[in-house]
Order: structure tokens, then sequence, then C-alpha cells
């Protein structure tokens, strides 16, 4: 029903998480069409479910969950339509983006979503250790090693001679 307190109170948490998502969105895709398409479906999503999501300590996290997951679909269809070798051929993607991206990709989905989020998007290590359900530490280790492996990989790319 129009003018609800759910409708009131969906309205409100799109207000302040949808730069954080959009946000999101843009790293993991590099494209604002993109970034703009992914945000709006993990919203509706949350609106979809706004009577369970809202009762949740942390609703946006739910959302950044569901994000990320319409993300890692949103790169496998894209690899699907496109063979690996021509991506950057092909992409209207910045090179380097797409070499971010193989970077964050190499990683455990865990470590590759809280470098995107923290680093990313400014999620603080404390709420990422709670929406991970993890210890800060362990948040901090694999921020650590995936800066670590992600900036070998960047280096490694700017290094190897590819054909232009």
């Amino acid at each position: 029903m129009p003018g609800s307190r759910d409708e009131a109170s969906f309205d409100a948490f799109f207000d302040a998480a949808w730069g954080r998502l959009q946000g999101q969105a843009y790293v993991l895709t590099g494209s604002r069409e993109s970034a703009q398409d992914l945000t709006q479906e993990t919203l509706l999503r949350v609106w979809q479910h706004w009577d369970t999501v809202s009762a949740m300590d942390n609703p946006e996290a739910w959302a950044r969950k569901v994000l990320q997951n319409l993300g890692i679909e949103w790169w496998r269809k894209t690899r699907r339509r496109r063979p690996p070798d021509q991506l950057a051929t092909t992409s209207v993607q910045p090179e380097s983006h797409l070499e971010l991206a193989q970077a964050l990709q190499s990683l455990p989905a865990n470590h590759a979503r809280a470098l995107v989020l923290h680093d990313g998007v400014g999620i603080t290590v404390a709420q990422l250790a709670l929406e991970l359900a993890v210890p800060e530490g362990t948040v901090k280790s694999w921020l650590s090693r995936s800066r670590r492996i992600v900036a070998e990989q960047l280096t490694q790319f700017d290094q190897d001679p590819a054909p232009r």
C-alpha cells in the first residue's frame, strides 16, 4: 500500500545505501551502465524481501552480498560471450579495469569481497568482520594478502608486452 511504513523504511534504506552499492557495482564492472543495472537489480531484490531484510541487524550487508553475487554472475556472462583473450580488444572498458578484474577473480571469494568492500567502497575492517562473521584479524590478513597478490598480478600485466 502506498505510503506505508514499510515503504518509508525502504525509501530511507534506498537513500542511504544507493551510493555505496553503486560504488561497489562500479568497482566490480568498470561500467556505469552495468553498475546501475546491478544496483537496480539488487535493490529490487531487497524490496522483494524487505519484510525479512528490514528485520536484519545489517540490511545493507545482505544487499552487498546480493550485489556481489550478481556481479559474479555478470562476469561469468561477460566471459561466456567473449573469449578471455579477446576481452581487452573488444571491450569498451579500460584495459586496466579488466586487469584488476582478472586479478580479483584469482582471489578466494571472501578475500576479493573484503578487498572490494574495504578499499573500493570504504567499509571498515570492523564492519567487514561483523558482515563476514570472522575476527578483525582475519579481515586484516585477507586484505594484506589480497593487496600483495593483486599488486603482483598488476605488475605482471604491466611487464608483459601485449599486442595492441
